[in-house]
């Protein structure tokens, strides 16, 4: 297996774009409207120690818009009439984020929808005791080894 190499960032988001590229024409080919935002124009980034999702959603209104946050995932979902005919158009997005939040609070002005987020702290710490013989109670006098400057404390 010597021509398998591992794929960084920029191999994923060439994928991911090519794969969005391919569905968006598809879609076109069978008259199907996008359930999702276009490419790019989702943008995240870190600001003052919380997290800040942009995404622009033009001729939406703050009630056309649901946006959900449950466990490590955030939904967006936009749902507004369009067009003189009034078709209706349906917008949505599920991000997997890489950590539990805490808060968010999103507006949208101007055409923009901003989510802000505030990552939930990581759990403390905390001492297993090690029995001695299983089922047992902990061993007498038994105290943490200390911990080495090469893992600086860390437990993962």
């Amino acid at each position: 297996m010597p021509d398998l190499m591992p794929w960084g960032a920029r191999e994923l988001t060439k994928l991911k774009d090519d794969l969005d590229r391919h569905f968006e024409a598809l879609c076109e080919d069978y008259g199907l409207v996008r359930t999702a935002f276009p490419p790019g124009t989702l943008r995240v980034l870190r600001h003052n120690g919380e997290w800040v999702l942009t995404c622009p959603l033009p001729g939406f209104e703050p009630e056309d818009v649901a946006v959900t946050v449950t466990g490590r995932v955030l939904s967006i979902l936009a749902v507004g009439k369009r067009g003189p005919g009034g078709g209706l158009v349906r917008l949505s997005r599920e991000l997997s984020l890489p950590f539990l939040i805490d808060q968010a609070r999103a507006d949208l002005e101007d055409g923009v929808l901003t989510v802000r987020l505030a990552r939930q702290a990581p759990p403390e710490a905390r001492a297993v005791p090690v029995a001695c013989k299983p089922g047992k109670e902990p061993c007498p006098a038994a105290s943490p080894p200390a911990a080495s400057a090469e893992t600086n404390g860390s437990t993962r």
